[in-house]
């Protein structure tokens, strides 16, 4: 007993070691402490994801507490629209990096905005505005950085210049994009594994959960359009992660009405005949503009889900076919019920407001609106300014987990994922509302000399 005790004493030493570590050489100068988790998962020096331990969530957030400084009493109320100027953030990240000293929280988490509704460029003021509901923040017991009231996760500047830098590159080739499956070999070793179980026994069971899991191994995580190392990446693979293990059984949903699709299965009496797959890509109930194009409105949840079939063969490779109504089904729930979800896991709200800033990105790039209004923003967007981002270690691959069920005779496996955010393609149709003129007169009622302000609601 005294020795299991002293290994366990000594591992959890060992990791408390590693974390402090990671706070202290993998800061910068201007954000502070790097936070090596997001939403309860971690990424190891190995590259490989998984659930983060509770000694590292609680560090996180002992951590977070103690580095939190002061802020402007006011911006702990809560209002419908607190707007923040890119002219300000500029202005203090040039400050920042001539004292040597730390952005105020207030910069960090972009003054408590918790989703971008509006973009408003003002010539006049040669500065762009971003707005949306905002209040103060407390650390919550995962270590997210979360509304005091609404608990949910406040926009982060590392994002913000993370979507600005990677702007035009996500209207190239694949965009932004994450997916996690299964590689060729481990689909093989797992095909001729389940082949082999069916000969033997004609069925699975809870007890070879381990043996299919191994046979597919390590699945291999892919990232394009954005830096491996930074946090939105993290939010984008952890968003996948958390979807993959919902649809899958392994942990429920934050909300009522979203069963797994094995319960799904079970309940339609049906499975598909194939591994299914699923992604959330971007998606809004409407984008608007002013005649002018300089006043922006972005509503809705942000992502849908989308599924299709693979079948798995024996040599690894895949063949779509035809969607199964059990995996519609699956993805038209999630898709409807995707804004509750993320209301009540701070997981699905981070991909929200970061799904949300890529698409600021894409309008401000797209639309030329710096250049309309003569902003110059090179310590925020321009990759090769001093302000150099976070460096987190890059999420390469995750554990395989096993989880399937039989209906009428017949056996359903799930696998891969991912996350696609269509910044660009989301900008294909946009509306004129001439309401929206009125708007950079509310925005700007209330401006002072402060970074950011309460607008007149």
């Amino acid at each position: 007993m005294s020795s299991l005790f002293g290994k366990k004493t000594a591992w959890v030493a060992a990791l408390a070691t590693l974390i402090v570590g990671s706070f202290a050489s993998s800061a910068r100068a201007q954000f502070g402490g790097v936070v090596q988790q997001i939403g309860g998962v971690w990424v190891n020096q190995s590259g490989v994801l998984d659930v983060a331990p509770s000694v590292m969530l609680q560090d996180t957030r002992q951590k977070l507490v103690q580095q939190a400084n002061d802020v402007d009493p006011q911006i702990r109320s809560r209002t419908k629209m607190r707007v923040i100027s890119l002219r300000s953030i500029e202005n203090a990240l040039r400050e920042s990096i001539a004292s040597g000293r730390e952005l105020p929280d207030e910069i960090k988490y972009l003054a408590g905005i918790q989703r971008i509704q509006n973009v408003i460029a003002v010539p006049e003021k040669n500065d762009i505005l971003l707005s949306g509901p905002g209040e103060g923040w407390i650390v919550d017991d995962a270590g997210n950085i979360v509304g005091e009231t609404t608990r949910r996760p406040v926009l982060h500047l590392e994002d913000l210049i993370v979507a600005l830098r990677t702007a035009e590159a996500a209207n190239r080739d694949h965009g932004i994009t994450v997916s996690i499956g299964p590689t060729p070999e481990g689909m093989k070793r797992h095909s001729d594994t389940v082949r082999a179980i069916q000969d033997a026994r004609r069925g699975f069971g809870n007890d070879l959960k381990p043996v299919l899991e191994e046979a597919m191994g390590l699945q291999d995580i892919t990232l394009t359009g954005l830096p491996k190392d930074s946090r939105m990446a993290q939010i984008l693979v952890v968003a996948d992660y958390h979807m993959k293990r919902i649809a899958m059984g392994h942990e429920p949903a934050a909300i009522e009405g979203l069963p797994s699709v094995l319960e799904i299965a079970q309940d339609r009496g049906s499975v598909p005949a194939t591994s299914p797959r699923f992604w959330l890509e971007s998606s809004y109930d409407s984008i608007s503009r002013s005649e002018d194009g300089l006043v922006w409105q972005i509503q809705g949840p942000g992502a849908k889900a989308m599924t299709e079939n693979e079948i798995l063969v024996s040599d690894g490779s895949g063949k779509k076919v035809k969607d199964h109504p059990v995996l519609t089904t699956w993805a038209e729930n999630m898709t409807s019920r995707f804004a509750a979800l993320a209301d009540a896991d701070p997981v699905f709200a981070e991909l929200q407001n970061v799904m949300d800033l890529a698409v600021v990105a894409a309008i401000i790039a797209r639309h030329s609106l710096c250049e309309n209004v003569k902003l110059e923003i090179p310590m925020i967007a321009d990759e090769q300014s001093q302000v150099k981002m976070p460096e987190r270690p890059v999420p390469a691959s995750v554990a395989s987990q096993c989880s399937f069920t039989q209906v009428r005779g017949k056996w359903m496996v799930t696998t891969a994922g991912g996350v696609q955010v269509d910044s660009w393609g989301v900008l294909d149709i946009v509306q004129v509302d001439n309401s929206l003129e009125a708007l950079p007169s509310r925005a700007l009622a209330n401006a002072g000399d402060k970074a950011w302000w309460n607008a007149v609601n």
